[in-house]
Parts: C-alpha cells; structure tokens; sequence
C-alpha cells in the first residue's frame, strides 16, 4: 500500500515593498504639505537609502528630483523648493547635509530633517543647533513625526 503526503503550501511572507511604497507615499503627502509645495515642486534628497523616497516623489508628480550623498561633490547647484534630509550617519553628515541643503534652498525654498534618521546625539534639540549654525531657522515641527522643517535665516534691518 503506497501513501502519497502532500505538503501544506508553503505560506509567503508579506511583501515589504508594498508597505514601504505605502510609507514613503504617505511621508511624501505629510512632507508636501507641511512645506506648503505644489505638487510639481523641485525637490533635493540628500542622505542615504533614498530610492523609496525618489520613486514616491516622482509618483507625486514632483516637476524634478535629485539625490545627493553628504560630502560628496555635485555636478550642479540647482536651486530647489525643498532639500529633504534623510537617513544620516552621524553628526558630520548633518552638518554637511545642512551646508548642502542651504545652499541649494535659496530666500524661498524650505529645509525637511527627518529626526528620525539623524543619528545625532540630543535629538531634535541638537538639530536645531547645528541648523542654526547653518543659517537656517525653525519654521515648523512635528514632533510626533521627529521631523523639523527649517528655512533661510531672514535677516531684519535695524531700524533706527
């Protein structure tokens, strides 16, 4: 008498792409309206590990999106509407990306640091400082997110 066992399917994961396309779509919404931007806005990613993130961005229908490395040279100096700040390696990348994101902001454009992804010491405090540094002030926060949105220091004059 033979018996023929059937195996049980073998029962798959979920898939972790879905619900990081998911995250990165609903980080680009938050993102997008905290910053006041229209969808077609030029955005800078600057960190590591930014391919979700470009991918959600241009779903959205951001108009351009570049991704830059802290301390790596860039080819261009293209000005943006918001320069986001992602998934750093220490407080040196911060003050790079900082630099980085200044520079590319202009008077108008708008500075995203995920707190989350800053492996600073101090949290969003500390951020603050080292944004300050970079002549960039606090404009908003969300500190549920850990997330600070940061603009061009304005400069009043004196008056007399």
């Amino acid at each position: 008498m033979s018996t023929v066992l059937h195996a049980a399917p073998e029962a798959e994961p979920p898939s972790t792409a879905v619900s990081v396309e998911a995250s990165c779509e609903g980080q680009v919404d938050r993102t997008m309206a905290m910053a006041h931007l229209p969808a077609a806005a030029h955005v800078a990613l600057i960190g590591h590990h930014t391919l979700p993130l470009l991918l959600a961005l241009l779903r959205h229908g951001c108009g351009a999106v570049r991704c830059l490395r802290p301390g790596a040279p860039s080819p261009d100096c293209e000005a943006v509407d918001l320069a986001w700040i992602i998934n750093l390696q220490g407080d040196g990348e911060l003050d790079e990306a900082l630099r980085a994101a200044r520079g590319r902001i202009g008077t108008t454009g708008r500075v995203m640091v995920e707190g989350a992804g800053c492996s600073c010491q101090g949290g969003l405090s500390s951020i603050c400082d080292h944004a300050a540094a970079a002549g960039l002030d606090v404009v908003a926060f969300d500190r549920k997110a850990n997330r600070l949105m940061l603009a061009a220091r304005r400069h009043l004059a004196m008056a007399a």
